[in-house]
């Protein structure tokens, strides 16, 4: 009973955030699509265990080819749902390499069990689950086959794993040298979520799969403690994916290749960044982006940043906020009567939380502890 329970509330996470985040996707918030294909694909993963493990094999042998394919596209989805959740680009041809072992396994295994007879399909899934002997060719194909799409999920969850800390820390840079206001795009969240479901989803499952079936058929509890952890790390995701907003500029394209460009040029850029902030306070609009000042400037967006990181030495983000900051403090000391939330607004900051957050980063306080040790 307790293998029943523990199998279906994450199966039943998976197939209520799969309808929920494909419903509520759209054009603007694509993310939600390949969210909801990931959770889609995991609530197949999960009907297989529930196959397998409440011993409904006759069923499963036909399953079984999915359940394969479906194990060796879980992180290339999930990779994919994080490629898309900074507004990147997806070109089908780009992504084909990424799922063909999924297929090609698929395939394999579709031919194994449909030219295995019962009697030998019987023998591997007791070894599945039993550890019990192979005693013929079909039944150790069989084997074979799954134990091979468990050691290359095991490869993968490594790589891709890799392979999604880089993008993060690429798209933070990005994003940081091109936003003012990060809030809006739930990027804190998304960074934090995002790594703890790398941590305590793939530690968990590499060993899983390294283990096999046999430990966790043998043991109900372990199971249901496996099955409690990927419900819950399913549930915050599924709450970030829906909250999460895709940015609306293409960062795609904004690495910094810049041409050759004459130090006088870049310090003509940096005088007129610094006159137009002073004059013009563009860092009273909550949503400013290195776009709109660039174009205020005459410059491009390469440039700013060159600039900013180069000669200033700090990103746009910090730039802005700096400025931010210093008219808050201004504000605290002039009217300290004015509510925190009001200084807060009238500085340029997206939202209270923000604001507190950054200005005490910067000046080891809290808005509030500032204001009272104003002489």
């Amino acid at each position: 009973m307790i293998k029943i329970i523990a199998i279906l509330s994450t199966l039943f996470i998976n197939l209520f955030s799969a309808i929920t985040l494909i419903a509520t996707s759209s054009k603007k918030y694509k993310n939600r699509f390949f969210l909801g294909l990931f959770f889609f694909n995991s609530f197949i993963l999960f009907v297989g265990h529930f196959l397998s493990f409440n011993e409904y094999w006759r069923a499963f042998k036909y399953f079984d080819f999915i359940f394969l394919a479906s194990l060796l596209v879980f992180y290339p989805l999930y990779y994919l749902y994080i490629y898309s959740a900074f507004n990147f680009k997806i070109v089908p041809v780009n992504w084909i390499y990424h799922f063909t072992p999924a297929l090609l396994i698929g395939i394999l295994m579709l031919l194994a069990s449909s030219l295995s007879s019962w009697e030998s399909y019987l023998i591997y899934m007791n070894n599945n689950l039993y550890n019990s002997e192979l005693t013929d060719i079909n039944s150790k194909i069989l084997a074979y086959l799954y134990k091979g799409s468990r050691a290359f999920h095991l490869l993968q969850i490594v790589i891709y794993n890799f392979l999604t800390i880089r993008f993060i820390l690429r798209v933070k840079s990005s994003i940081d040298n091109s936003f003012s206001n990060l809030d809006v795009y739930q990027t804190r969240l998304f960074y934090i979520v995002t790594i703890s479901f790398i941590l305590f989803m793939s530690i968990p499952g590499f060993y899983v799969t390294l283990i096999g079936r046999t430990p966790l058929n043998a043991n109900g509890i372990l199971l249901f403690y496996v099955c409690l952890l990927f419900t819950i790390l399913y549930l915050i995701l599924t709450i970030i994916g829906l909250i999460q907003v895709p940015t609306t500029e293409d960062i795609e394209n904004n690495s910094l290749n810049i041409e050759e460009i004459h130090l006088n040029d870049l310090d003509e850029i940096e005088k007129n960044l610094k006159l137009y902030f002073t004059k013009e306070k563009p860092w009273l609009n909550p949503q400013l982006n290195i776009w709109d000042v660039a174009k205020e400037i005459g410059t491009n967006r390469s440039y700013i940043s060159k600039v900013i990181n180069d000669n200033i030495g700090c990103n746009f983000n910090q730039y802005v906020n700096e400025f931010r900051i210093n008219e808050a403090k201004k504000l605290l000391q002039k009217t300290p009567e004015i509510p925190i939330a009001d200084i807060s607004e009238l500085s340029g900051f997206g939202s209270l939380n923000s604001f507190i957050r950054i200005f005490k980063i910067s000046e080891n306080c809290t808005p509030s502890k500032f204001k009272k040790h104003i002489p």
